[in-house]
Formats: C-alpha cells, structure tokens, sequence
C-alpha cells in the first residue's frame, strides 16, 4: 500500500496572509511551564470531537484551519 505524505507544515501556505513558513500546530488542553509557544499554538480545552476543529495556525495573522483542508489547494 502507497501512503501519501503530508506536507510540511513550513511549506503550507496561509489561505488569508499569504505567508509561508508560518503555519503552527494546534495543541488542545492546559499548557504547563515546558510548552513551546514559539513551536505550537493553544488551542484551548474545549473541543468538538467531531473533526470540525481546527488542527493548524499561522502565526503571523491568527488564521486557524484544518491542514487536511489546505493540503488539498
């Protein structure tokens, strides 16, 4: 079986700034003191569950997707 890799979140670019190597992870729950803010974005504690929630973030204009979503563009 053939899987396709993802694409490098460094790669993706933002569908509203239009910046490359911006886009972070999403990380849901309470950050503790070890959390790379410069890495990863907070997502929060809530979520959905349903797929809905955004999983990816650009860091420069607060933009917040789906990667799967962006991957396809």
């Amino acid at each position: 079986m053939v899987t396709k890799r993802r694409t490098a979140l460094h790669l993706i670019t933002c569908p509203k700034c239009g910046q490359v190597g911006t886009m972070q992870r999403i990380i849901y729950g309470l950050p503790d003191d070890d959390f790379d803010f410069e890495k990863y974005a907070v997502g929060g504690c809530c979520i959905t569950g349903d797929g809905s929630d955004p999983d990816i973030c650009c860091k420069g204009c607060g933009w917040r997707g789906l990667r799967d979503v962006e991957e396809k563009k």
